[in-house]
């Protein structure tokens, strides 16, 4: 007996196991819980081609998740938008387990879907935009008017005008989309963009033994008065690696913001030992400012 329930523990463990090597990519946040896609269907259709969707469900099919049927009709929601369907609706999105006890839980997926109109790329227009003329701006997005909206291009984009703007110190800058759907089965966008005050680069402090620091002060080119660059500091840690201690990143690195005087604070602690207080000073934000000149 005692056998015999080694041999079927023995069963479930490689079952286990089985479905861990599956993944082909893992989406999970929990490791020890979650789905395996191993098969999924998309029900509901009306215009999409057999080829069109064995892409999509191809994408998913294969890779594990969080057993989360909301997040999965997301995931859904992106494959068409992806493809110009951006006003796609996923109805519903089932799962039924192949073996409950497994680790993830290997799931058969089923999404009933309405596709709608696909989109092509109208008009891209910016409002409010005073720090780079429209022409620099739109060059962000790799999509030409006429060719199929997908919403990949355009969070791309969108994230390209963030590390645009950031790159030239408008650290509070904010950026509002709004898409509009034409009668020709186009979509226009445009962006409303709140570029904030334009910051510079205040003290940088160097903490550790004067032999240590001594030399990446001297690499340290980001003057003080100069526009700040959001993304100098990672590519300082990165060319400066061989005389950083091993480890040296991000978490080691404070940065401040003074919204009043839009100023940029940067304090390296090369070496902890040295630091007196690791406790990070306090941002200042534009909406302090406004009640301090009250």
């Amino acid at each position: 007996m005692r056998s015999q329930w080694i041999r079927v523990l023995w069963g479930l463990a490689c079952l286990c196991l089985m479905a861990r090597a599956q993944c082909a990519k893992d989406n999970r946040e929990n490791k020890h819980a979650g789905i395996l896609v191993t098969d999924f269907a998309i029900t509901g259709t009306q215009t999409v081609s057999t080829t069109e969707l064995a892409r999509m469900t191809g994408e998913l099919t294969g890779n594990c998740f969080d057993d989360d049927s909301e997040e999965m009709g997301a995931r859904v929601r992106a494959l068409f938008q992806d493809r110009g369907y951006f006003t796609v609706e996923v109805k519903s999105v089932k799962f039924k387990a192949g073996d409950p006890l497994g680790i993830p839980k290997p799931v058969t997926m089923e999404a009933d879907v309405a596709e709608g109109p696909k989109y092509k790329v109208g008009t891209i227009n910016f409002v409010k935009n005073r720090a780079f003329p429209a022409e620099r701006l739109r060059s962000e997005f790799p999509l030409k008017t006429g060719a199929v909206f997908e919403r990949g291009k355009v969070v791309s984009g969108i994230d390209g005008l963030r590390k645009v703007y950031a790159k030239h110190g408008y650290l509070d800058y904010v950026i509002i989309p709004e898409t509009t759907p034409g009668s020709d089965a186009t979509m226009d966008l445009s962006f409303t963009i709140e570029e904030g005050p334009q910051y510079r680069m205040g003290k940088v402090e160097f903490v550790g033994k004067k032999e240590m620091i001594s030399r990446l002060q001297v690499q340290w080119k980001l003057a003080e008065g100069s526009v700040y660059d959001a993304s100098y500091v990672d590519r300082y840690i990165e060319t400066n690696r061989d005389f950083l201690p091993e480890g040296f990143g991000r978490n080691d690195v404070q940065i401040t913001t003074d919204c009043p005087k839009a100023l940029v604070a940067v304090r390296l602690v090369v070496d902890p030992a040295e630091d007196a207080s690791r406790a990070q000073a306090k941002n200042v934000p534009c909406e302090e400012s406004h009640d301090k000149t009250k």
